[in-house]
């Protein structure tokens, strides 16, 4: 008949093996909710800021970045760290917001130019980067006197309401304390016609009117401009 010291002996190994596979357990069943998957959500959220406007893409893109780098860490140490269905939610809110932002943006670039006028962007207005002489484009000389439709950003001055004329420009960065100035190509001089006047806005807005093309700002009509346009709609 077994002492009760070997009964108590036996009950403390027992307990000890339990401690330890409890131990065990536990520590092989905690796994850390990735920080990069959880952010990845985050930033696929921001993204339906995309629908606002195209520099906003960058939400969406970080979203991806961070949600791919999470699914990669969890799937190559699975022990470590879970929320691989956080990464992937994150992906995919980037991924649906960034291709019906865009979607949505580029409806209203193209169904925005009213009936008669002829959708253009600066990227025409600009010269052959291999032609030196060439002042303006071959392009932008063929829309001279024509109706044409762009968008761009006002280039901020004094005058903050009832404004009657003012410079389009094609980035939004550019300002008068900048170092950096947009080149003749990049910047239009747009006149309002008719009652027509507008407040500084620091949106992109489209401009409609016919367009002058100044093959030679040192000329005394053009203004130290080479473009310009008598605007009687805007949007």
């Amino acid at each position: 008949m077994p002492k009760p010291s070997q009964f108590s002996s036996q009950r403390v190994a027992i307990l000890s093996d339990d401690s330890v596979q409890m131990r065990q357990t536990v520590e092989t069943s905690y796994r850390a909710l990735s920080g990069l998957a959880v952010t990845s959500v985050l930033f696929g959220c921001l993204s339906v800021l995309t629908f606002l406007d195209w520099s906003l893409a960058f939400l969406p893109v970080v979203a991806i970045v961070l949600g791919w780098i999470a699914l990669r860490r969890i799937r190559r140490n699975p022990t470590e760290s879970l929320g691989e269905h956080w990464a992937m939610a994150g992906i995919g809110l980037a991924a649906l917001f960034w291709i019906a932002g865009y979607g949505w943006l580029a409806y209203g670039y193209f169904h925005q130019v009213p009936e008669g006028y002829l959708l253009i962007s600066f990227k025409s207005l600009q010269p052959d980067p291999n032609r030196p002489d060439q002042r303006v484009s071959e392009e932008a000389e063929m829309l001279d006197k024509r109706k044409v439709f762009i968008w761009g950003w006002m280039y901020p001055g004094r005058q903050r309401s009832g404004i009657k004329e003012f410079l389009l420009i094609d980035d939004p960065g550019t300002c008068n304390f900048c170092a950096a100035q947009p080149r003749p190509t990049q910047v239009i001089r747009v006149k309002l016609m008719n009652n027509l006047k507008i407040d500084f806005t620091t949106r992109q807005i489209g401009v409609g009117g016919e367009l002058t093309v100044y093959r030679d700002p040192m000329d005394e009509a053009s203004g130290g401009v080479l473009y310009q346009i008598e605007a009687d709609c805007l949007r």
